[in-house]
């Protein structure tokens, strides 16, 4: 159901379903209603394309479909509308899992001659269209904090077709070794973060040594093709209570849609001085300087609970410059914790326990390692048609379920229809939960056709030294509505509703600012060819 109203901090927000009202002296009428029914959608049909029309509507043959029905006529000039959608979209049909980099083929050997075996923690940057850039960690172990093995390494791959397939490892999308990788320096890395800058720059950060030494972070002008050190040692500006130059990154990111040179990430500080907490930066100059915005959670003993201690978090724009964080339990507190920022993180709202909402079931499950990605991010999907500044579209999360906070774990999926006021799942993406299986650390995104792909580390039971980088593909069905209003009665639009995403259940919108007396309705249905066809159930346009 995607109707709600959602409290965040002093503001009350209508997200859909917003009474409106119609024209001054236009009495109330009956509903516009398509029923569930193929004599219902025969005679609402203006023009099909690729349609079959049963009790419902879906996809005859092909990948897409469009449909769009005859003008309604209403009594008088209508202004606003409900409108409700009943759709069946199976958002995780078609699932895949495939393995990009195979840890015990040792696909790579370090400048001290050791072959590594582990593969993974990656994250994924949009270039264009087609072109992706995936960045991962190898080493001998899951983290080997002794020497002389202390000699991790960051990759990257690249993808000429959304993930589709991938090169080799280090080599660019032209089959070219890449300049500057893979990047070694003898140093202990944890999971690299991988973020493309509003000037097209990518940026790549990783920790150095341990948890309080830092991050350094590399940069690329050229789509990947060649990399220098960028920072040696990131330095927040203004942190309060901490040293600026020990912030860990790699965390979450967004671009302001509203002020697109503005970047927000999030840091952490992790077992500095027997401390832990997250919190947010902001950089006007495309990731070359760090300021400090304010914690998202306290900086806190780590090793007691009540104090409010929190790492990884995760961060995305919601709209009405609001951010949404979901953030990981410290010191053997196996919660998971959300706070609200309604001022693009000047302040934030006191952490809420959402471990009831998110464990499946499970009794002490967890999210962990969450990233956040609103449906409308352009970073997170190629020339997708929603708003990104109105925050449409859904709030997905991605990270890791875990059994008791230990190394029973999946990766997995969250979503929210209502920015985080309630949270569905988790689906798991490798199979149900078993003991002794490690896997996670890793990102989402969605290919243009709707395709969802996500990439992780994944450790076999029988050897925990050894892991692939998986990738795992699901979705890809796809639906999208849009209401139509032809002022002058020429039979052509003057205004519209824009594009808007149907997902399974009941979708609830509310148009608005159309102010005429004929409206009709578009649909337009995708699929790829293996994941099966959205249906269209009922419509029912209720004037307000």
């Amino acid at each position: 159901m995607m109707r709600h109203s959602l409290t965040l901090g002093p503001l009350s927000v209508i997200l859909v379903g917003m009474s409106v009202g119609h024209a001054p002296g236009v009495a109330a009428e009956a509903p516009w209603l398509i029923e569930e029914s193929q004599a219902s959608w025969a005679q609402a049909q203006a023009s099909g394309d690729k349609i079959a029309i049963t009790n419902v509507l879906s996809l005859k043959g092909g990948d897409a479909g469009r449909w769009t029905s005859q003008w309604h006529q209403w009594q008088g000039t209508i202004d606003a509308a409900e409108v409700a959608v009943r759709a069946a979209v199976a958002q995780f049909t078609n699932q895949t899992i495939e393995v990009v980099v195979k840890g015990s083929e040792t696909p790579y050997t370090d400048a001290s001659g050791v072959p590594h075996t582990w593969y993974g923690r990656c994250m994924i940057a949009i270039v264009n269209e087609n072109r992706w850039i995936m960045a991962l960690r190898s080493g001998i172990n899951h983290i080997a904090w002794d020497t002389p093995r202390k000699r991790d390494t960051i990759h990257l791959l690249t993808s000429s077709d959304e993930g589709r397939t991938w090169n080799k490892l280090d080599h660019w999308f032209d089959g070219t070794p890449i300049q500057g990788m893979p990047y070694e320096d003898g140093e202990t890395h944890s999971e690299p973060g991988l973020y493309r800058m509003p000037n097209g720059d990518l940026i790549l950060q990783f920790w150095r040594i341990d948890y309080s030494a830092g991050t350094k972070q590399l940069r690329s002008t050229d789509n990947g093709k060649s990399w220098a050190v960028d920072i040696d040692r990131i330095n927040v500006a203004g942190v309060t209570g901490a040293e600026g130059d020990r912030a860990i990154g790699t965390e979450d990111w967004f671009v302001d849609p509203e002020n697109p040179s503005h970047v927000y990430m999030a840091f952490e500080y992790f077992l500095y001085n027997q401390k832990a907490g997250s919190l947010l930066t902001k950089s006007t100059d495309n990731g070359k300087s760090y300021a400090f915005l304010s914690w998202m959670s306290p900086l806190g003993v780590s090793k007691n609970p009540a104090s409010g201690a929190t790492f990884e978090p995760a961060i995305e724009y919601v709209g009405n410059r609001t951010i949404v964080a979901v953030l990981r339990g410290l010191a053997g507190d196996r919660h998971t914790w959300q706070t609200v920022s309604t001022d693009m993180g000047v302040s934030f709202s006191p952490l809420v326990d959402i471990s009831a909402q998110i464990n499946g079931g499970m009794p002490n499950g967890s999210w962990q390692r969450a990233r956040l990605y609103k449906e409308s991010n352009p970073y997170f999907q190629y020339g997708n048609p929603l708003n990104y500044a109105l925050g449409e579209g859904r709030l997905w999360g991605f990270g890791i379920h875990s059994n008791r906070g230990g190394y029973t774990r999946k990766p997995a999926v969250y979503w929210s229809d209502d920015n985080g006021q309630s949270w569905c799942g988790p689906q798991l993406l490798h199979g149900p939960m078993h003991p002794g299986t490690d896997t996670g650390y890793g990102d989402l995104k969605r290919r243009r056709d709707g395709t969802f792909v996500a990439a992780t580390y994944y450790c076999p039971p029988e050897n925990m030294d050894i892991a692939d980088v998986e990738q795992y593909t699901f979705g890809a069905q796809r639906a999208k509505m849009m209401i139509e209003a032809d002022r002058d009665g020429d039979g052509k639009p003057d205004a519209d509703s824009g594009w808007r995403e149907l997902h399974n259940g009941s979708n609830v919108y509310t148009v608005s600012g159309l102010g005429a007396s004929r409206w009709r309705l578009r649909l337009h249905l995708h699929s790829t060819n293996t994941a099966g066809s959205p249906k269209i159930i009922q419509v029912k346009v209720s004037p307000r």
